[in-house]
């Protein structure tokens, strides 16, 4: 059972030092357009092979937003899709909390992080 621990703490690792670098989209983003569509999203191993389940909003692309989101979204102790207020180790997302839960469930899914990133 070490085996996929290790591997879940090598791929949050790898995200986030992606992030620390710099923006992913703005990276990757080779046409400009603000998103990274597949073929962009490839540059970036991790992005590619999780896509599907970034782009929140469905549209075929994925924005920074979502890549944060996504971020938050690892934290996601109990794999129930959601995560509560223990979960989150982010001190902004964690004092919008309150706010970003929209409908008042007590968890945010990733769309609802999403909105703290796109504000």
């Amino acid at each position: 059972m070490k085996f996929p621990k290790l591997l879940v703490i090598f791929a949050t690792l790898s995200l986030l030092a992606g992030a620390a670098v710099a923006g992913e989209v703005k990276k990757g983003d080779k046409d400009k357009d603000g998103h990274l569509d597949k073929m962009e999203a490839k540059a970036f191993p991790m992005l590619s092979e999780h896509f599907e389940l970034i782009d929140t909003d469905k549209d075929g692309t994925i924005d920074q937003a979502e890549i944060d989101a996504h971020k938050i979204m690892m934290g996601d102790k109990d794999k129930d899709g959601t995560v509560d207020k223990s979960e989150i180790k982010h001190k902004g997302v964690a004092k919008a909390f309150d706010k970003l839960d929209t409908d008042k469930d007590g968890t945010l899914d990733a769309n609802e992080v999403a909105a703290f990133f796109k504000k």
